[in-house]
Parts: C-alpha cells; sequence; structure tokens
C-alpha cells in the first residue's frame, strides 16, 4: 500500500440524462495538491464549458496517482434502482483503488439519497482507517471531488458525441434540452429507439404519448 496520505473524491455524471451511460469517476490526490489544483482552475464540472473540461482533465491526470471510471449502461438503469446503481459503481471504484495499491485516508463523495450506510459499510470493509464524507455538493466544496466530476463528465461528453455522430444530433441528452427532446420526439415518431435511450424515464413515455396524439390526428 502506498505511504502516501491521499484523498478519494468521487463524483458522476449523467445521472439524470433520458440518454446515455452515467459515468461515476473516483480521483485519488496527494494531501496538499489542492491549491495546485485550484489555481490551475478545477472546479465542479457543470460551471466549466466542454473545452475546458478537456484542457483542466489534463491537469487532473498530471496530479493524480489514480483515476478510475466505472460506466453504468442505460439498459442497466431501467431494470435497476439509480441509488443502488451508483452506490455500486462507488463499490467498484474502491475496489479497483484497493486492488491498486491506493489506500485513502479519506474519501469523498456527493451525498446519495438514503444511502450513506450502505457507502460507509462498503468503504469502511476496504478501507477501515479511512474517513468517509458524504456531504451535498461535495463537487463544489472539495477539489478532489471536483477533479473527478471533470473526469466523469469529459468521458460523458465524448460518449454523447459519438452517439451523436451515429444517431444525430441529440443535444445534451437531458430532458431540459430542447435539442435532446426534438431528437427523442423525431425517433419516438419511426417507432424505433436505439438502445441508448433509457426507457424507463417519464419523459420518454410523455413523448411517445404525444407523438401517437399527433398521429391520431393527422389520419
Amino acid at each position: 500500500m502506498s505511504s502516501r496520505r491521499l484523498v478519494l473524491g468521487i463524483d458522476e455524471a449523467g445521472r439524470g440524462s433520458l440518454v446515455g451511460d452515467m459515468f461515476v469517476a473516483g480521483v485519488a490526490l496527494a494531501e496538499g495538491l489542492e491549491e495546485a489544483l485550484l489555481r490551475a482552475g478545477v472546479r465542479d464540472s457543470k460551471s466549466l464549458g466542454r473545452s475546458r473540461r478537456r484542457e483542466l482533465l489534463l491537469d487532473v491526470i498530471r496530479y493524480s496517482d489514480m483515476i478510475v471510471v466505472s460506466r453504468v449502461a442505460p439498459e442497466d438503469i431501467d431494470r435497476g434502482n439509480l441509488n443502488d446503481l451508483e452506490v455500486g459503481a462507488v463499490e467498484r471504484i474502491l475496489r479497483h483503488a484497493r486492488s491498486r495499491g491506493i489506500s485513502p485516508s479519506r474519501i469523498v463523495l456527493d451525498e446519495i439519497a438514503g444511502r450513506r450506510e450502505a457507502v460507509e459499510r462498503i468503504a469502511r470493509s476496504l478501507f477501515p482507517d479511512a474517513e468517509v464524507l458524504m456531504s451535498p455538493g461535495a463537487d463544489k466544496t472539495f477539489v478532489q471531488v471536483s477533479a473527478a466530476s471533470i473526469a466523469a463528465k469529459c468521458l460523458r461528453d465524448e460518449s454523447i458525441r459519438i452517439l451523436s455522430s451515429r444517431y444525430g444530433d441529440l443535444g445534451s441528452g437531458y430532458p431540459s434540452d430542447p435539442r435532446t427532446v426534438r431528437w427523442l420526439s423525431a425517433m419516438a415518431s419511426t417507432g424505433s429507439l436505439p438502445d441508448c435511450v433509457r426507457r424507463s424515464w417519464g419523459t420518454l413515455r410523455r413523448i411517445k404519448t404525444r407523438t401517437l396524439d399527433e398521429f391520431a390526428r393527422k389520419r
């Protein structure tokens, strides 16, 4: 195990999306590097543009002892509970860290509703001496979690880019994005949805209902 005191920050990207995978990233950083990352501009990925996130990922790679990302596919999200799936991704990250000899003195992540005890139990079974801190808005207040959010979001960005090249401009993939809603309406009207769409989301059901209503009116 490493003798350096490390902080492992964990965060996700794509949790609330209609389209594509959820990515959960873990970034291990040595204590004392916080200021270097803050000076570089590392902060919550949602406050950064795509090109800036990619630039900052290079700084995260430069300073980190480990970056690991766990992917959760749409079909898994449709079959399972999102909070439980995120806990599972966190566990995979922690197990990978242990297998690589990474022994964090602190594990920091955003709150996962109703899963605090489960996360603490998993973390302490693998790293008995580590402090486990689940904090709402951790991606804004802990630079290690901000770094993880950048890693997760960059992979999410690239995944959406690849899907758009295959299926057409689908926007960000989120239900608040008009481009995503227009794309999904067009896809629903063909009667065929690609596997990247999360079929259990309520927005999809509303779009499909509206599309059927519009089809009936045109007949």
